[in-house]
């Protein structure tokens, strides 16, 4: 291939056509009219492929065919197919444009789908909260009797905080039976405080996403809870969870 064949092969590669596409509108334009076979022969590929090849070239704008079997191809003068190629791009072009546009003006943002999930013990309400504090990004607020948890939440809370979440808890109850087990937690880099209620347990995670539990005031073990994913409620809860930090006491390390 001379130097001049070489730079055409390079311009019709960079238009989009492919290296074997151009081989075959050489082989015909220098070699006039040639059947799938003889071209396949010319450039050193099998019969089916040159055949593939030419009638992509023809889509294209740059061969034409006889009708007749076996067909006969002919390359179209560069000045007219490339004429036809170029105007066929710039309007592939612009539909792709005006595609893209009307998808941006048409996309509307992802809502948070509203759901809420039935959750029937103490052990699969701990999980939830497992679950949840991987996904927290901003702050986990926990309104709780202030009893001893699993391990589990512990390292969620523990990886929670590594990652800049802040983790904020409301106690219902704080006093020589808890108390070591708050300060234990506090210099973990919980924030604790202290307002005396009881019978329900809260968890808001970055007022999206929430955990409502209610316990058996004669044994608290036996819990039934609600995982919510309601951004609405959740900030509703996060507000209620604030209003009721205000109030609190401040436990002291």
């Amino acid at each position: 291939m001379n130097k001049k064949s070489a730079l055409f092969s390079q311009t019709l590669v960079k238009l989009g056509i492919s290296f074997y596409e151009t081989k075959l509108y050489q082989a015909l334009l220098a070699e006039g009219s040639l059947s799938a076979k003889e071209v396949a022969g010319r450039v050193g590929v099998l019969p089916n492929a040159a055949y593939r090849l030419l009638e992509k070239l023809i889509e294209k704008g740059l061969v034409s065919a006889t009708d007749k079997y076996p067909r006969i191809y002919r390359a179209v003068s560069p000045s007219i197919a490339f004429d036809i190629f170029t105007k066929r791009k710039i309007l592939e072009i612009e539909k792709l444009r005006e595609s893209a546009i009307k998808e941006l003006i048409n996309k509307k943002p992802k809502t948070q789908e509203t759901k809420i999930n039935l959750i029937i013990s103490r052990f699969e309400i701990f999980m939830a909260y497992v679950e949840m504090a991987k996904e927290a990004k901003r702050e986990i607020l926990i309104i709780s009797i202030g009893e001893a948890v699993p391990d589990e939440i512990l390292l969620a809370n523990r990886d929670a905080i590594e990652k800049g979440v802040q983790i904020r808890m409301i106690a219902h109850k704080y006093d020589q039976e808890n108390k070591n087990l708050l300060k234990a937690w506090q210099k973990m880099g919980w924030e604790i405080r202290h307002y005396a209620d009881w019978g329900f347990h809260l968890v808001v995670f970055d007022g999206k996403k929430s955990v409502l539990a209610i316990n058996n005031p004669k044994d608290t073990r036996e819990r039934i809870g609600m995982q919510i994913f309601s951004e609405g409620l959740s900030k509703a809860f996060r507000d209620y969870f604030y209003f009721l930090w205000e109030k609190a006491t401040e436990i002291k390390v």
